[in-house]
């Protein structure tokens, strides 16, 4: 594989987990929109649950792939840059590892059961309603802090692509100008 590239299987998931963490915000907006306790609204949160399980499923998948092939070497020489852009990618990689794991904590700590596809996850945590409180709010402080950075990251890549006009963005794209 070239150093220039990302693998294909790391664009996919770059993508795949994008896509999974739109579905995720739309259904748990669109939860907001029904009465509490209704039907609708509850399907609407096992909903958001699934793709939350979804893309820690990917993100294994991601970060394995990411180990195995490894990434690019970045095309901006600024060291400073450099750091910034390796410190947000390692913590969205974070982020979006601990809030299906902060979920799966705040619902087994409210009494309920977890489930994927047809199973149901052992119960990790005793219902303790503080500990739901606790792991509740974190994860939609960091789940509203994930949209924030996922727009810087994405307005880096716009900033590369206009501006420095450089080819980071048509890595993730796999579309490589090959000069000939």
């Amino acid at each position: 594989m070239s150093s220039t590239r990302y693998h294909p299987a790391s664009i996919f998931f770059h993508w795949f987990v994008f896509l999974l963490v739109l579905a995720a915000l739309a259904v748990i907006e669109l939860k907001g929109q029904f009465p509490k306790g209704s039907e609708p609204r509850e399907l609407c949160k096992t909903i958001h649950a699934f793709f939350g399980q979804l893309i820690f499923v990917a993100m294994i998948g991601r970060l394995t792939v990411r180990c195995i092939f490894g990434a690019p070497e970045p095309t901006d020489p600024n060291r400073i840059l450099l750091t910034l852009a390796k410190l947000m990618h390692w913590v969205l990689y974070a982020l979006l590892l601990a809030l299906p794991i902060m979920g799966v904590i705040f619902l087994q700590a409210g009494g309920k059961e977890v489930h994927f596809l047809s199973w149901v996850w052992p119960q990790m945590i005793s219902p303790n309603p503080e500990v739901k409180d606790l792991f509740k709010e974190a994860h939609e402080f960091l789940g509203n802090a994930i949209f924030f950075l996922v727009g810087i990251h994405a307005l880096a890549g716009l900033w590369h692509h206009y501006v420095l006009k450089d080819d980071t963005l048509r890595r993730m794209l796999n579309k490589i100008k090959v000069n000939t």
